[in-house]
């Protein structure tokens, strides 16, 4: 197996030990960083054998950040040498960012596919795909999945407010096209007195060289109109859209909390899956909120439901064999508020004994397996003729 992303990540480790496990090696381990600096990436193989290459997340790393936005900058026909300075944490430039991952991703896809039989986990379409969080939407809505309403892509402020009027809503979630996990999402509500309020991740600050949006793990309460104008703006920059807000069912035993879930499917099935508890619209585990068993919580019927709704989904990105899905479960309907490529990590989730990385590994055996009876298949004709 080939992993490209970044060596030595708690993600890497896991599914090397995974691998060990089932006595299968090691996975050739390739990092983006190396690729971008040599611009060409050169696939860490020499046998010519069939491999099973996945492609893991990009690290949050500043300096990546920079070459993937300048590589970006460079496809979009903009002038990549213009002085970046991005700290740790910030949201900047995201639609360079992800132009730059696409044409990595592409060339990765070109010279793996020119050295030898590959097998994606998730193949490189699918995952870019996923990445733009707004055309992922379309693509399930199109596939008659259950979303929240997408209301458009936002220019800026001024336009929010008239996408709202349109739509008769008060309440959105804007969302960054190309951020991850929580960031560069905004949950906003306005009242008929006039009042307005958004709660986020992003922290906007403004220095001399304009306004910079940063991450932080503790949910932001913005009030004051301007401020919030000022975000969306900078938001829109990058590329953002708005959704309709779908209330979370409330967790029992818990005031005034409430949860969604995240369900991976492997191979088209349902697998692990965690409910995630918060007092915040943000339930992102990795921002301090509660996990739970969803069974403590759902009763047969709506877990049925949410398999359901993850098979149709899961069947929208076909050609991917690993995908975390995130979902609001309700009596009536499941509404999926993502997929994503790299939604794989979720620490402490099994699902009969297993977690994603053993799912990972017991399809690189699978997929060994396939090659060698396909060998096999290619030889005995040669055999029968001599």
């Amino acid at each position: 197996m080939a992993v490209f992303g970044t060596p030595g990540h708690r993600r890497t480790r896991l599914l090397q030990a995974a691998l060990r496990r089932r006595r299968l090696g090691r996975a050739a381990v390739f990092d983006y960083g190396t690729a971008l600096s040599e611009r060409r990436p050169m696939p860490p193989f020499d046998d010519g054998a069939p491999y099973a290459v996945k492609l893991d997340a990009p690290s949050s790393d500043a300096r990546l950040d920079v070459a993937l936005i300048r590589r970006g900058r460079a496809c979009l026909g903009l002038d990549p040498e213009t002085p970046l300075d991005i700290e740790a944490g910030e949201l900047a430039q995201r639609h360079a960012w992800h132009a730059g991952f696409a044409d990595l991703l592409h060339g990765i896809a070109r010279d793996c596919e020119a050295a030898v039989p590959v097998r994606w986990l998730n193949p490189p379409g699918d995952v870019l795909d996923m990445c733009d969080k707004w055309r992922c939407q379309q693509t399930l809505a199109n596939a008659g999945v259950d979303v929240p309403p997408l209301l458009g892509l936002v220019d800026g402020y001024a336009h929010l407010q008239h996408l709202l009027d349109l739509h008769g809503c008060d309440q959105v979630f804007v969302k960054a096209r190309y951020g991850s996990a929580a960031a560069g999402v905004v949950a906003y509500r306005r009242h008929r007195d006039g009042r307005e309020i958004a709660q986020t991740t992003t922290e906007c600050v403004v220095d001399h060289g304009g306004i910079r949006l940063f991450n932080r793990l503790a949910p932001l309460r913005y009030g004051e109109r301007a401020r919030i104008a000022m975000l969306i703006d900078a938001l829109a920059a990058q590329g953002c859209y708005a959704e309709a807000w779908v209330p979370k069912p409330r967790a029992a035993g818990s005031p005034r909390h409430h949860f969604d879930l995240r369900v991976i499917a492997f191979a088209g099935e349902p697998r692990q899956r965690v409910a995630r508890i918060a007092g915040t619209p943000m339930t992102n585990l990795h921002l301090g909120n509660r996990r739970e068993d969803p069974a403590t919580l759902l009763d047969a019927e709506t877990m049925h439901r949410v398999e359901t709704t993850v098979r149709a989904a899961a069947r929208t990105f076909s050609g991917s064999a690993s995908i975390g899905f995130d979902l609001i479960p309700t009596r009536d309907r499941c509404v999926v508020l993502e997929a994503n490529a790299f939604g794989d990590f979720v620490q402490h989730a099994r699902w009969q004994g297993a977690d994603a990385c053993d799912d990972q590994a017991a399809w690189v055996a699978r997929e060994r397996v396939a090659d060698g009876l396909d060998a096999v298949a290619q030889i005995a004709p040669r055999r029968a003729q001599a």
